[in-house]
């Protein structure tokens, strides 16, 4: 047994010399260490606009209601009664004495026909009696007669003409009250409103009134139509109109315009739409004004330690280029040097 053990040993010392000599080894070898890969950086890709050439306005914009300096509430005053019949619609154009809308006279036709008739009886009994050789009084009591009843007519034929109410001026029919054919009207209840498109005003309270000096000439832009508008009352020269008003008390104001405090009132100077009444307007006014010039938006213009600069791309790279600004708008800028017209401009 011990000599098994023995020879067991000896065998392995012996198998172990025989590997240390050839070079041989049971471990695995190692893996090649490789060099980290190169990474190439991306280049910048900016987004540009080309700078170029436009006219550049420096305007002031204010919105306001186009009004009638004058509108008239059509009433009857002296009777009421049946609307028999409409002869216009709301938005319709009117001239001065039109019908507007008319009362029942059935009764009052009729009682025009009846004095008629009475008349030409009384002027006939008249004729008699002077042909009949009727003394002077007998004939002057006959025609006080035909007096009496021709008065009477004269009254018939003022309700029936005061029935038709008519249009006190060139305009447009604004609106119709809730009126219909058939309803009864009292005396001063309002048919109909009919503007005088003679006359429209614009007002507006701009943040600085100082720019609308009386006479001033603007642009009143109504959707697409553009018409001359010219400024005929501001915040100072109002505080005049009222001291005026208060050292004369018989001058009176027959504008129609109720005037208000920092408030700019603009009129139509030439062509004037007769339908404009009621619709949003803007009146634009120019204050300064250049033509081909270099103009950029205001988002590109940078300050760089107190300098304005432009980031323009020049070789594919970024340069900030110092720049002189002239005119000035919210949203826009002349340059008057450091940019030329062709120049890429960097957006971000």
């Amino acid at each position: 047994m011990n000599s098994l053990k023995y020879r067991l040993a000896a065998a392995l010392t012996a198998a172990a010399a025989a590997l240390s000599v050839s070079g041989c080894y049971l471990l695995p070898d190692e893996e090649e260490v490789l060099a980290p890969p190169v990474v190439k950086a991306s280049e910048v890709k900016y987004s540009t606009v080309t700078a170029g050439r436009k006219d550049l306005e420096k305007k002031l914009i204010n919105s306001g209601t186009v009004t009638a300096e004058k509108q008239y509430m059509l009433t009857y005053e002296k009777q009421g009664g049946t609307i028999s019949k409409f002869y216009v619609h709301a938005g319709d154009k009117v001239s001065k004495g039109d019908p507007i809308c008319e009362l029942d006279t059935t009764d009052v036709d009729y009682q025009i026909t009846e004095k008629e008739l009475y008349k030409k009886r009384a002027e006939l009994n008249t004729t008699i009696v002077w042909q009949n050789g009727g003394t002077q009084a007998d004939v002057d009591k006959a025609y006080v007669e035909v007096e009496l009843i021709q008065n009477d007519l004269d009254k018939l034929y003022e309700k029936k003409e005061l029935a038709v109410l008519t249009s006190p001026v060139d305009g447009v029919v604004s609106q119709i009250s809730d009126v219909r054919v058939g309803d009864s009207v009292g005396t001063g209840q309002n048919i109909c409103t009919v503007i005088d498109t003679t006359g429209f005003y614009i007002a507006f309270k701009p943040t600085d009134p100082s720019p609308f000096d009386i006479d001033t000439e603007l642009t009143i832009k109504l959707g697409d139509k553009e018409y001359k508008g010219i400024v005929f009352m501001n915040p100072q020269s109002l505080l005049e109109y009222k001291e005026q008003q208060q050292d004369d008390h018989e001058k009176e104001d027959n504008t129609g315009i109720t005037y208000e405090a920092d408030t700019v009132y603009v009129r139509f100077k030439d062509e004037m739409p007769t339908d404009a009444a009621g619709q949003l307007a803007d009146c634009i006014l120019v204050q300064d004004r250049v033509e081909n010039a270099i103009v950029i938006s205001n988002n590109l213009i940078k300050t760089v330690d107190g300098q304005k600069v432009v980031y323009v791309l020049k070789d594919g790279d970024k340069v900030a280029v110092p720049v002189e600004i002239g005119l000035k708008t919210g949203s826009q800028a002349e340059i008057l040097s450091g940019i030329n017209e062709g120049d890429e401009l960097i957006l971000r």
